[in-house]
């Protein structure tokens, strides 16, 4: 008897993280990636890593997503070299620290900036979150930025992680998922380690 194989479809995407430093982004990227935290010297133009998840879908179907993380420097002197990064940006992650009320102003202007820059022709497809990290420690009610989604995390403890980066899933339009040809690929792939995927069922 044999058993059906699940529909796999794969998406390519570059993801980067925007805000002033000291906020918590590379922190963010380490407890995503290794599941691990520690303290990060500030970023240098920007640092690049990879990240491989798949999540089961309704339909019994599978959507992989293979991301291109760029983790942005976040000092004044560096802040000229971001726009290089933005080239081609399907998801911007943009960080502030929920401690510091200044850091979300301060996360509009790296939004504005980034929609300068982005090419008129995929600002639709652009994909903005607005992150606020360090939720573990004593902080008032949150603000937000109108007309974007919020989400709160702590890169410290690890809550909200793993749900935030879930969640572009459902961010992703259909069109930029291709359905694998699995006939060409005998071997399965190995994901990287860390908590397995939920379901993307509502």
């Amino acid at each position: 008897m044999s058993s059906s194989i699940a529909d796999v479809y794969v998406s390519d995407l570059k993801l980067v993280l925007l805000g002033e430093s000291s906020v918590g982004k590379s922190s963010i990227v380490m407890r995503y990636v290794t599941g691990s935290f520690q303290k990060t010297n500030a970023t240098i133009g920007a640092a690049f890593t990879t990240r491989t998840f798949e999540v089961p879908q309704c339909d019994g179907s599978i959507k992989r997503i293979n991301l291109e993380i760029w983790d942005t420097a976040g000092q004044e002197r560096y802040r000229s070299l971001a726009p290089m990064y933005f080239r081609n940006t399907d998801i911007a992650l943009v960080v502030f620290d929920v401690t510091k009320p200044e850091s979300l102003r301060k996360a509009q202007s790296w939004i504005e900036e980034l929609n300068s820059y982005v090419e008129e022709d995929r600002r639709d497809d652009l994909r903005i979150k607005v992150i606020g990290n360090k939720k573990d420690l004593e902080h008032d009610p949150v603000g937000t930025i109108e007309g974007l989604p919020l989400f709160t995390v702590s890169a410290k403890t690890g809550e909200g992680i793993d749900e935030l980066f879930e969640s572009l899933v459902n961010d992703i339009p259909p069109g930029k998922f291709k359905k694998l040809d699995v006939s060409k690929h005998n071997a399965a792939l190995e994901l990287d380690k860390g908590p397995k995927a939920r379901s993307g069922c509502c």
